[in-house]
């Protein structure tokens, strides 16, 4: 994959990813509980996914032990961890600040491949890690009124930001041996149990039975576009250009999806459906906010040509 099919790659993977909330919203009005959504979503996806890479070449799908113990890293303390604490921030400190601390993750990505992984992290790419995340603070709203912190909130939504750059970084390690397919079969699974405990001991689990079909065919989508066509579009482009720059390019998420919102909200019909309340258009500061974090992401692809990602080499 070329640099810049990487770039397309992980641009469109942002906006596969900002179709989560409005689906997720869709799955919660007709039923649908965060945890047991969690863990049914990662075991369909986990299956599909195992599936698809069956039709390619099953042999791939025959691991060791060692390969095990590096997926259940991948999900206990990336993704399924990054998701869970993501899950819990949401009822701490709302959306907006969630989502401001979840994008400290590209520049976490930086950190931890600076201090363990000698990889370098120039001062272009500090300045696009600081405007990328200044943009997103001014898309979320977060300096708006009425914004409510609490330190277990933070704490949350800091742990999502973490989970999320430690998934980047062992994730961009092992694609060189790993197929995409099998490396997130694994992970997806091994997070779906993790999720399942959880729920049951909650009692949350029981709540899947009492799902309307509009719920099933949230998670059907939620399962296609959000996670499936997002992850795989996401790990194929950050093999081609780095953690580090993905990650920041990624941070084009929350622009798509508050502009999902927005046009949802201008469709009666399809926001009814979806429960979606009325948004408002966006406003000068988050248009603002959507042009730093494109001007950030532009100055980290800027000049950057195919260094990012000798790091991995000899992975």
């Amino acid at each position: 994959m070329t640099r810049k099919s990487s770039l397309v790659a992980v641009i469109v993977s942002a906006a596969c990813f900002a179709t989560l909330g409005p689906l997720q919203t869709w799955a919660f009005a007709q039923g649908a509980e965060s945890l047991s959504l969690l863990a049914v979503r990662f075991a369909i996806a986990a299956v599909v996914m195992a599936a698809a890479q069956a039709m390619r070449d099953p042999s791939a799908l025959k691991v060791g032990r060692t390969d095990l113990l590096r997926f259940l890293g991948l999900s206990v303390t990336g993704y399924g961890a990054g998701s869970l604490c993501y899950s819990f921030a949401l009822r701490e400190v709302g959306v907006s600040v969630t989502t401001v601390l979840l994008y400290t993750y590209p520049a976490m990505v930086s950190i931890i491949g600076w201090l363990f992984l000698k990889e370098h992290f120039p001062p272009r790419r500090i300045a696009a890690v600081i405007m990328t995340f200044a943009g997103c603070a001014l898309v979320a709203g977060v300096f708006s009124s009425g914004v409510a912190l609490n330190a277990q909130g933070v704490l949350l939504g800091l742990g999502a930001g973490l989970g999320y750059a430690i998934f980047n970084v062992l994730s961009f390690r092992t694609l060189g041996t790993t197929p995409r397919l099998v490396l997130m079969a694994y992970t997806f699974g091994i997070s779906a149990i993790g999720m399942a405990g959880i729920a049951a001991f909650t009692g949350s689990g029981t709540a899947v039975a009492r799902w309307q079909p509009q719920a099933w065919m949230a998670l059907a989508a939620i399962v296609a576009v959000p996670t499936f066509a997002a992850v795989m579009l996401y790990l194929g482009g950050m093999r081609g250009m780095g953690a580090p720059q993905a990650a920041v390019v990624s941070t084009l998420e929350l622009p798509f999806a508050v502009m999902l919102a927005a046009a949802l909200s201008l469709y009666e019909p399809l926001r009814l459906t979806v429960g979606l309340t009325s948004t408002e258009a966006l406003s000068p500061i988050q248009l603002a906010g959507a042009a730093v974090v494109l001007a950030g992401v532009v100055l980290a692809e800027w000049g950057s040509g195919g260094v990012e990602v000798d790091g991995a080499a000899a992975v």
